[in-house]
């Protein structure tokens, strides 16, 4: 006795296996994480340093360089960039796909810590890239407390309490004031005693200082040695004994006003036009964003009333609601496909058993999908989750093969039981091809490395899981209900009327068919022909479809980047940024507007702000893209103010705007030059908005050129007064002063009026092998222009012209630009590169179309290994480019560019279109060994087999609709790859029924005249 009559003689073995199975689906999907996307281990590593007072160039020269010339030595490193700004550097490096992401850290990591930095300069930050470690949920507070009270108050009881929440692994606070202690010195009083700052830094460290010195016994008792030298208070501070020549010393107080103050502003955060406090929560990789989202906000309930009274709290972004929003779109799309499928089928079959037999089958292969998922570590995230939606029509097909042949031995006048046994049986090997031919596809992509590798795998799986399951439900759960389930051999009354109409649409297109396939047998060249321009001009039209590498995504958030004037002050860009913000925070659906002015990370200056936007969850507003349409043209009519607008979500990976064109070359003056054509030639460009260049002059520099004649006989080198020049202006760290817990920087500086204007500069004391001298001595001073940032590639200076597209895809916009950039003459050494989400088509479009070659192979080798002939199978293959005819015209009608999610329902669609021209040309040949003439058989095979092949596109198609009409959160992932698989269904498909019977029999007819018919 076999698998398929122990399922069908055993219902309840059957019953307690499936049952196991859906528990154990259950099971593993509730133990699964949340996520918008799989994770993906991008190749990619950052290392932050700071290095407080130092220049663009400073940092170029003294931290960027020297980290690049340490890190490009390491095996793997594919490419290398740095951003030097003030007080910062940012190195960027990419691995190679293959490179294993934590060993590639700690690569860099080890080689950071051999490079010699300046000495006050922080130690390097380093950093894994992770595809989803972006702020999931922004939360805002203000106060009527103090700045700093209420800073202090939130970073104790706020801040460290939400970093303890489940698969939170950052929270970030901005806005209000850092308390800092100010030890501001006496020039005068430093010039008499012979000290200079560093002097007075390196002693107020060394005797501010605590530190356990070892233990001691005595007897039964041991104790702990600690030397206890930190001043308890600020006050105690000023008692500090700074030692002079002679065996002397005076008290701190006595040189230096020492203050109990807070750290230079050079940020500002703002919410609702109020100064704010504005916490970003980042989860870690593959976590449950939705459950660390709902996790946050129950802690933020416990939370804030222990505040103290004046805190208010609004949460005005969070992304846990969309992903789950998203996620659950696509189970809905998935239910409705399961209803509309289980419709269609009762309208084929006019039988409401079998609508409850779908409707049983179906949820049992999805449900139990999620078991090797959770043991794959597989997340909830929007591939998985359309990988099970996408495959929904799919399931059911199999149980259609099933189910359609078991009805056809019934109606015969078998037992049930019977039935099921021998239409089973007999279609058991149908049913092996399609699935074989489904998961051949997938074997590619599953297998690909890379991040759309990564991206795609768990798709494929689940997919790949899917299908296998409703393989095994199809010939063991399915055969046993069907033979339980409606035993009657003939549809009820009630079936009939409610199909009848059905019935009589479908006999109307069958007798249609019938002609159809009559004429185009009898005329194949002629219907070659037209198919052959049918292709022809879809693949012409194909160039009319944009094509991007992420669908565009309307989340509900709007990003403003503003950048004013290089020498741009704190309070000067935030009187530009009101402006904007009080027009914004009118317009209607705008729930609230939060604003950072003086950058973060990369984007760090006093000239440079960012803006958020929410917008709210009225149905009836309009969306991101329209509202920021009409905010570029009043952004770049405010003098002074170079912004972009970003109105997609921005998910997929790709930093910064998405055209980025970079010139490379040696000097800056031929770069910036390059740089001002390039923009040119982009601002020429229809569709091209927010054009820009990462290269900013203009900033006011004041330069000391040392006079080393001078200096070297005064035994005093260029370091040294960079180090005390640096102490005056900007102070020196000089340990930490602790209270209640809590750490607050100790700076040693001159007195704030004494280093006020550029004109006091050149007075400035310096401590020299004969006494004091001052700055005017020492070094000339020389008013210039500098930059607020440089930009390096692979160890070379670099300029970026970067832009943003509106109301069209970077794809069209990339050939326009590289036929420019074509014409552009370039000085030998100098070169054009592309970054951002064109480099990213480049780089990824390949391996898929790369993983579609090889999927249509697999398939070619799967048809003939099935059929036994290359012949037919190279016959079957044609449907492939026919679903061109339904899938471009398709993507043009609906106005959505080609993407990732696209092209891979192209690869997905080679293993689905061809499954009908498999049963064609199957059951054909049976036909014409039965002794029909090959264009009879292939007629009556067609006649015979429409309304199965019918059915399964039906099925398939109708339950993508959901997917494809895009409603709802997520819409913009789901829709492109469900409009590709049914345009090219349709095509690929339906047209299948036409365009093989005359290939067949003009492949019969070349057989028969070169003597290799059978």
């Amino acid at each position: 006795m076999n698998l398929i009559s122990i399922s069908i003689r055993r219902p309840v073995l059957t019953l307690v296996i499936v049952i196991l199975a859906v528990l154990l689906g259950f099971a593993g999907m509730k133990g699964m994480g949340v996520a918008m996307l799989p994770k993906i281990e991008v190749p990619f590593v950052s290392v932050r340093t700071s290095y407080t007072g130092a220049g663009p160039e400073d940092m170029e020269t003294l931290v960027s360089k020297p980290l690049e010339d340490a890190i490009s030595q390491i095996q793997g490193v594919r490419r290398l960039e740095s951003t030097s700004l003030e007080g910062m550097s940012f190195v960027f490096i990419e691995f190679d796909p293959n490179v294993n992401l934590a060993d590639a850290a700690l690569d860099v990591a080890n080689r950071v810590r051999t490079v010699n930095l300046p000495e006050d300069a922080d130690d390097p930050v380093v950093r894994k890239f992770d595809i989803n470690a972006w702020s999931f949920m922004h939360v805002v507070f203000t106060s009527t407390l103090p700045p700093q009270r209420a800073r202090d108050i939130l970073e104790d009881r706020v801040q460290r309490q939400l970093s303890q929440v489940v698969d939170v692994a950052d929270v970030s606070l901005y806005g209000g004031l850092e308390r800092e202690i100010h030890v501001e010195l006496d020039p005068v009083a430093l010039g008499s005693l012979g000290l200079s700052i560093r002097q007075v830094t390196n002693i107020l460290k060394s005797g501010n200082y605590s530190s356990p010195s070892g233990r001691i016994s005595l007897g039964d008792q041991e104790s702990i040695l600690r030397v206890v030298g930190e001043s308890a208070s600020v006050k105690e501070l000023e008692e500090v004994q700074i030692p002079l020549r002679g065996g002397v010393s005076v008290r701190l107080a006595d040189i230096a006003a020492i203050s109990d103050t807070t750290a230079e502003v050079r940020r500002i955060a703002r919410y609702g036009g109020r100064d704010s406090f504005i916490i970003s929560i980042t989860a870690v990789p593959d976590g449950n964003v939705v459950k660390a989202s709902r996790a946050a906000r129950e802690e933020l309930d416990r939370i804030f009333p222990t505040l103290p009274p004046g805190f208010t709290m609004t949460i005005p972004f969070d992304d846990g609601n969309f992903i789950a929003e998203s996620i659950g779109n696509v189970f809905r799309d998935m239910i409705t496909g399961t209803a509309l499928t289980a419709l269609i089928l009762f309208l084929f079959l006019q039988r409401l058993s079998v609508t409850l037999l779908v409707a049983i089958v179906m949820p049992t292969a999805i449900i139990a999908t999620f078991m090797p998922m959770a043991l794959a570590n597989y997340t909830l995230n929007m591939m998985t989750t359309l990988g099970l939606a996408i495959s929904t029509g799919i399931l059911v097909n199999n149980s259609i093969l099933v189910i359609e042949n078991i009805i056809r031995y019934k109606e015969m006048g078998y037992h049930p039981i019977e039935a099921a046994e021998r239409g089973t049986r007999e279609i058991t090997i149908a049913v092996l091809s399609t699935t074989s031919t489904n998961l051949g596809v997938f074997i590619p992509v599953a297998l690909a490395g890379g991040r759309m590798g990564q991206m795609f795998n768990p798709f494929a799986m689940t997919v790949v899981f899917s299908t296998l399951f409703s393989l095994w439900v199809a010939l063991t759960f399915t055969p046993m209900l069907a033979a339980r389930i409606g035993s009657s051999a003939t549809p009820s009354t009630l079936s009939k009327s409610l199909t009848g109409w059905w019935q009589w649409l479908y006999e109307g297109f069958d007798d249609i068919h019938h002609v159809l396939v009559k004429w185009v047998v009898a005329h194949p060249y002629l219907a070659i022909l037209l198919f052959t321009g049918l292709t022809g001009g879809s693949f012409m039209l194909a160039g009319r479809i944009g094509f991007q590498f992420f669908p565009a995504t309307d989340e509900g958030q709007i990003t403003v980047s503003m950048e004013t004037s290089a020498s741009a002050s704190l309070n000067m860009t935030d009187r530009l940024v009101r402006q904007i913000e009080g027009h914004v925070m009118d317009k209607p659906h705008v729930k609230g507007v939060d604003v950072v002015i003086g950058g973060s990370g990369s984007r760090a200056g006093l000239n440079r702000a960012t803006m958020r936007i929410y917008m709210d969850d009225d149905p009836k507003r309009p969306s991101t893209f329209d509202f920021a349409a009409p905010l570029r043209p009043l952004l770049a009519s405010l003098p002074d103010m170079k912004a972009s607008v970003t109105a997609s979500g921005g998910r997929g990976g790709v930093r910064g705007k998405p055209i980025q064109v970079v010139i490379r070359g040696d000097e800056v003056d031929e770069l910036n030059s390059l740089a001002m054509k390039v923009m040119a030639l982009l601002r020429g460009i229809r569709g091209v908005v927010d054009v820009d260049l990462d290269w900013r002059t203009g900033r006011p520099e004041i330069q000391m050129i040392p006079d080393r004649l001078r200096m070297g006989r005064l035994n005093f080198n260029t370091e040294a007064l960079s180090d005390l020049l640096r102490g005056y202006v900007t102070g020196l760290k000089a340990g930490v002063f602790r209270e209640r817990g809590k750490e607050y920087d100790i700076m040693v500086k001159l007195k704030a009026e004494e280093v006020s204007s550029p004109f006091q500069l050149p007075d400035l004391p310096f401590p020299t092998a004969a006494g004091f001298v001052s700055l005017r001595d020492l070094a000339e001073l020389k008013d210039t222009m500098g930059p607020t940032q440089i930009l390096r590639k692979d160890r070379q200076r670099s300029i970026t012209v970067d832009a943003n597209v509106s109301g069209i895809t970077v794809g069209e916009v990339y050939r326009e630009i590289d036929d420019l950039l074509k014409e552009v003459p370039l000085p030998a050494g100098y070169r054009f590169t592309y970054s951002g989400e064109i480099q990213s088509i480049q780089d990824n479009f390949g391996d898929l179309n790369f993983a579609l070659g090889l999927a249509i192979l697999l398939t070619f080798l799967m048809i003939a290994a099935i059929l036994e002939s290359f012949v037919f199978a190279l016959v079957i293959m044609i449907t492939v480019p026919l679903s061109v005819i339904g899938v471009v015209p398709a993507l043009i009608l609906t106005q959505t560019p080609l993407s990732i999610y696209g092209l891979m329902g192209v690869i997905m669609l080679v293993g689905l279109v061809v499954n009908n021209a498999i049963v064609i040309i199957d059951y054909a040949e049976i036909a014409r060994k039965e002794g029909m003439d090959p264009s009879a058989a292939v007629i009556e095979d067609c006649k015979v087999r429409l309304r199965p092949i019918i059915m399964a596109d039906a099925t398939s198609v109708i339950a993508m609709i959901p997917l494809a009409l895009g409603a709802g959160a997520g819409g913009a992932l789901r829709s492109p790859m469900a409009i590709v698989s049914i345009g090219g269904l349709i095509a690929g498909g339906v047209l299948a029924l036409f365009a093989i019977p005359p290939v067949y029999k003009l492949v019969w007819k070349v057989k028969a005249r070169y003597g290799f018919a059978d």
